[in-house]
């Protein structure tokens, strides 16, 4: 329910930032971010924040570099692109969080997984679709008719 729930409010946040055409990427990222942060904040656990230098080197760079760099590439990508091919691109991010997984963790590659969304980002490229049988799609009116089989 989760994952189906981030994949919702994903759709939403992507929808926004296409139409936002005049906003400049860097501030939808950054309110994104800052909302983000206050809706997350009664969550946190300040009692163990990072401690020492590296420590806050570390949050740092994952803060601006990781969240921040990414967020603002997306965005700009988002209103550049088109619909379907920025929702065909999305369907990367679980392959590279697999292959991260494995090359930084060690975690065995779930194959027939990749697959599956690679399978779906073909198809979503491509225009792929199913045809149930007895419905037709007539272009010309967008209506779907029932068709006799005899």
């Amino acid at each position: 329910m989760l994952a189906l729930g981030a994949a919702f409010f994903y759709a939403i946040a992507a929808t926004i930032a296409k139409k936002l055409t005049g906003v400049p990427p860097h501030l939808i990222a950054l309110i994104q971010v800052l909302v983000g942060s206050l809706m997350l904040a009664p969550l946190a656990d300040f009692r163990v924040l990072a401690t020492g230098a590296k420590g806050w080197a570390l949050m740092i760079a994952l803060g601006i570099v990781h969240t921040g760099l990414m967020y603002i590439l997306l965005y700009s990508a988002i209103q550049k692109l088109p619909t379907n091919l920025a929702g065909a691109l999305s369907f990367i991010y679980p392959i590279v969080a697999i292959l991260v997984d494995f090359f930084s963790f060690g975690h065995p590659l779930h194959l027939a997984g990749a697959t599956a969304i690679l399978f779906a980002a073909a198809g979503s490229i491509l225009g792929w679709s199913f045809k149930l049988r007895g419905i037709e799609r007539h272009a010309s009116s967008g209506k779907k008719h029932k068709i006799l089989n005899r």
